[in-house]
């Protein structure tokens, strides 16, 4: 008896929910019939504004510089391979060589693994001082185009070309970054 119970408590709960949300829009838009909605692109922004493309361009820089590094050890690990096979086995030095080769492969995956974790701090903090840029420009492209709610265009299943404010905030954002 208390599975069946359980089985209508979410239903009935997403129910009410909704209910509850549509009076809600009803009496604000009551209150407010000039009620103006906008929806954001906030990937679009990321990629397609200055800001966006000089950041990845930043990004893109340390990438390569960390990319040639790792190339650099791992080019030395395999010359160590190569030597390592050219040396008999029964030889003191091919004990060496293999524990160089070791060594050289524990540190080849220490340094790939400290390099994307330096890449990936890179990216978010860049990504979060575009994001804080963004979130300011939207308040005050709110207010002064008197808009009453900005959502972020992924959080709706359609939307009409007349409500995407997308490129105006691009627009806003380069004219800011110059």
């Amino acid at each position: 008896m208390k599975d069946k119970n359980k089985r209508f408590r979410v239903p009935v709960a997403l129910v009410v929910a909704l209910f509850v949300s549509m009076s809600f829009a009803n009496i604000v838009m009551a209150e407010n019939p000039s009620l103006k909605i906008g929806f954001v692109d906030i990937a679009k922004i990321l990629t397609e504004s200055k800001a966006g493309k000089n950041a990845r361009t930043i990004y893109q820089k340390d990438f390569e510089s960390k990319k040639a590094i790792v190339k650099e050890k791992g080019d030395k690990i395999a010359n160590l391979e190569k030597d390592l096979k050219n040396t008999k086995q029964n030889s003191p030095a091919w004990k060496d060589k293999r524990e160089k080769l070791a060594q050289e492969v524990k540190e080849l995956k220490r340094l790939e693994s400290d390099s994307n974790e330096q890449l990936k701090k890179k990216d978010a903090e860049l990504t979060q001082k575009i994001l804080v840029d963004i979130q300011q420009i939207l308040k005050q492209f709110s207010k002064s185009e008197n808009y009453s709610m900005i959502f972020e265009k992924k959080t709706a299943l359609v939307v009409g070309e007349s409500f995407d404010v997308t490129d105006k905030i691009i627009k806003l954002y380069d004219a800011q970054k110059k």
